[in-house]
């Protein structure tokens, strides 16, 4: 009988195995597992692995539908019965059988588009360059007339003016008569010149600024017009241009006559002005009224211009030389 000497793993005590247990403990001896031996060379134990590619599936196409001959014999005489049904019931409801709705539409919202601003007509441009010149060369006539209702002040007021004169390069001449009372004016560089009938000539320092015409219509700007087109007036083709809502005159000086002792001012202002086509002044027409609630005219003042001559300059010299000291107001 070999001996297998070993030493026990409790109180390490040599005993043999083959006779039994640690006769100290009692715990029986058992053998140690052995490490699994290396299999393959080094190389091919630590080398890096090689993945296997996995195997691609495809989708198989499902085969197309196929409906049985049944199924389509039965689908057809199910149609055939409705369609039976909906007439039927379409032949005893008459007219009250409901209409059947119709899919709402789809709405899309309008584009708004801003107006486009309005051109002026080139006429408007012309005109204005004539009327606005301060060195306009013209023969103009002015006839005004003013009437106040009784009801302003207890009493009618009437006023009437007329002037008739040329402007030329900036200087002015003619006569103005006011409720028969005229006189005869000039305008020289800038000096004022006044004479009653039958008097002298005196230079006056400080002038009625509304018996100056030029600018004629106290125009702001071209905004202040606009072409109404072409029109037949006294039988003749011309261009009508009207006054806008921005045209806000000295009316005194458009009439030549003082309407700031008026007790009311007009509301209302409307210009008729008619030109040539290439702008001349023909004539015009201003109408500046006061109207109440009832329509009845509290103030009415009607003017109106002519123009002739316009373009051919006129000499017009001081009366007076050498020039005396001025007088506050005309003297004779």
């Amino acid at each position: 009988m070999a001996e297998k000497w070993v030493r026990c793993p409790r109180d390490h005590e040599v005993f043999d195995a083959e006779e039994g247990p640690c006769p100290n403990c009692g715990v029986p001896w058992k053998l140690p597992l052995q490490p699994k031996p290396i299999e393959g060379l080094y190389t091919e134990r630590y080398s890096e692995p090689v993945e296997t590619p996995l195997p691609e599936f495809r989708a198989v196409p499902k085969p197309p539908r196929q409906f049985k001959r049944e199924y389509m014999i039965g689908i057809g005489g199910a149609l055939i019965v409705a369609a039976l049904v909906v007439g039927l019931l379409t032949g005893f409801g008459g007219s009250s059988a409901p209409a059947p709705t119709k899919a709402p539409g789809y709405v899309e919202p309008a584009t708004t588009v801003a107006p486009a601003e309005r051109t002026q007509a080139p006429i408007v441009g012309l005109a204005y360059g004539f009327v606005d010149d301060r060195g306009i060369n013209a023969h103009i006539t002015v006839d005004t007339t003013v009437a106040l209702n009784a009801s302003v002040q207890g009493k009618p007021l009437a006023i009437t003016t007329h002037f008739d004169g040329h402007l030329s390069m900036g200087n002015e001449s003619g006569t103005v008569k006011t409720n028969g009372v005229s006189q005869e004016i000039r305008l020289v560089d800038g000096n004022f010149f006044s004479r009653p009938p039958a008097g002298k000539w005196a230079m006056v320092a400080a002038p009625p600024l509304y018996l100056e015409v030029s600018p004629i219509f106290s125009l702001a700007g071209s905004g202040d017009l606009t072409s109404l087109g072409a029109t037949m007036r006294e039988g003749k083709t011309s261009n009508h241009i009207q006054s806008t809502a921005l045209w806000i005159p000295d009316l005194s000086r458009v009439a030549m006559t003082d309407l700031s002792v008026l007790p009311i001012q007009p509301n209302q202002l409307l210009l008729d002005l008619w030109v040539t086509d290439l702008g001349i002044p023909i004539s015009a027409t201003i109408s500046a009224t006061n109207t109440d609630a009832s329509g009845t005219k509290l103030l009415d003042v009607e003017i109106e211009y002519t123009f002739s001559d316009v373009g051919t300059p006129t000499t017009i010299s001081a009366p007076i030389s050498p020039l005396p000291s001025p007088s506050a107001t005309p003297g004779s």
